[in-house]
């Protein structure tokens, strides 16, 4: 039986690997409640990963109920130290602070212990950060990426993340006649969390250059080449494989990976705790150069903001838009004034 085949009681009782009292229980299991009824299932999910690692690292030396501070910055520390990237442990805090919000609303609390601690903010860097200070593809990585394809089918992947700057899932979810071919446009439901929000799509552009392969690919055959037996089952998707009507995410994956591999451009940075290599070249990587070239061409953020389809600024402001130090320095040469 699975962990989400159990009760929240059950769950709590069983799966945390530690001795909690009865009543820590009670009120762990009364919290995730509301997370389940209230929240969407990834962080119901999220927060259960949270509260497990927290309880089981706790262990005896205070009950929930008597953490303050410096506990929970002993905690952030054991994460750091385990290995944790900077900005997984700030948010492994933060889902633990929306724990003790709710402990200080029952008065289980005195206070949020979370909300004194002011280094959170500093934990901003993900291990992508750590090793390497260029979070982007250059225009000249980009033009190899495309040389290096040796199918229709690649050039197509490459150039609709380059030119559109969608999520990956979002990618394999676009079909024919979301694309305006005369505007050069594609409507795109947008995802949040990993799940598409209902009715909210937003509308991407692409160039001249990525109308052409487009053309090459709905036009003369070369969708066609891979709908195989699936032909009858044709739901119209962009992106299909000969084993299905759509492509899978992982699948994409896989071609950039490939791709990179065969351009000679791509880079292990680090190895994970699964023992699995991290590549910079990855599809996520297509969206930060996105919303990065756009910028240092003079966009302003509030459209690139809706291009990208976030819901405020502040997310493409911190997660989107990381320039190198030579970047910065050609800006301030550029808009510096000339006396």
């Amino acid at each position: 039986m699975s962990s989400e085949d159990l009760t929240l009681t059950e769950w709590v009782s069983e799966d945390i690997d530690t001795d909690l009292s009865t009543y820590e229980i009670e009120v762990l299991v009364e919290y995730l409640g509301q997370v389940e009824a209230w929240q969407s299932i990834h962080t119901l999910r999220n927060r259960k990963v949270v509260t497990r690692q927290f309880c089981e690292w706790l262990d005896g030396r205070k009950t929930l109920f008597e953490v303050d501070k410096r506990t929970v910055k002993r905690w952030m520390t054991y994460l750091l130290n385990d290995g944790y990237a900077p900005r997984s442990v700030r948010q492994k805090t933060y889902a633990l602070s929306a724990m003790y919000r709710e402990l200080e609303d029952w008065n289980e609390v005195p206070e949020n212990p979370i909300e004194q601690i002011d280094e959170i903010e500093k934990l901003s860097q993900t291990r992508l950060d750590e090793h390497t200070d260029r979070q982007y593809l250059t225009i000249e990585e980009y033009e190899t990426l495309v040389d290096a394809c040796d199918t229709l089918r690649d050039t197509l992947v490459i150039q609709l993340l380059w030119n559109t700057g969608v999520r990956v899932q979002e990618a394999v979810s676009i079909t024919e006649d979301a694309i305006d071919r005369e505007n050069r446009s594609i409507e795109v439901e947008t995802i949040k969390g990993n799940k598409f929000e209902s009715s909210k799509t937003r509308t991407v552009y692409y160039k001249r250059s990525f109308g052409r392969t487009l053309r090459r690919w709905l036009d003369e055959g070369g969708r066609n080449r891979y709908l195989g037996a699936n032909n009858g089952d044709d739901e119209g998707h962009l992106l299909v494989t000969r084993e299905a009507p759509t492509m899978f995410v992982n699948r994409v994956t896989e071609i950039v990976r490939k791709v990179a591999d065969e351009a000679g451009i791509q880079t292990e940075l680090y190895v994970d705790q699964s023992g699995r290599p991290r590549n910079r070249i990855v599809g996520h990587l297509f969206r930060k150069s996105y919303g990065v070239h756009r910028t240092k061409n003079g966009m302003p953020i509030a459209y690139l903001t809706e291009l990208m389809g976030h819901s405020d600024m502040e997310i493409t402001r911190e997660h989107y838009l990381k320039f190198r130090e030579d970047d910065i320095q050609e800006a301030e040469r550029t808009y510096a004034p000339g006396v």
